[in-house]
């Protein structure tokens, strides 16, 4: 799982600093920094409140740090609809 690339984009999607965010979460911006360059792993509580601030459900947020190797099994055009629609839903949230 790759939390940070994830919440750096909805991060960034929503236009929010690494400060800005921090703050609305309640830690300091250096976490932020940590997690997006996956220093650091977010907790349930810290990931389910940042989902919180940026609009955007939790299990977004998870689907979108899965990466290869957590997805064994499923096949290719399964995971390139998966991540079509991920978009199209992260795209629509965004335009609120």
């Amino acid at each position: 799982m790759n939390y940070g690339k994830t919440i750096k984009l909805l991060r960034l999607t929503k236009q929010f600093s690494q400060s800005d965010l921090a703050k609305l979460i309640g830690v300091d911006s250096s976490y932020v920094s940590r997690i997006e360059a996956n220093k650091r792993l977010p907790s349930i509580e810290n990931l389910e409140q940042i989902a919180k601030e940026l609009s955007v459900p939790l299990y977004l947020i998870i689907l979108l740090a899965s990466e290869k190797e957590d997805l064994k099994g499923v096949d290719t055009d399964t995971t390139q609809a998966i991540g079509k629609n991920l978009l199209n839903v992260l795209m629509s949230t965004s335009a609120k």
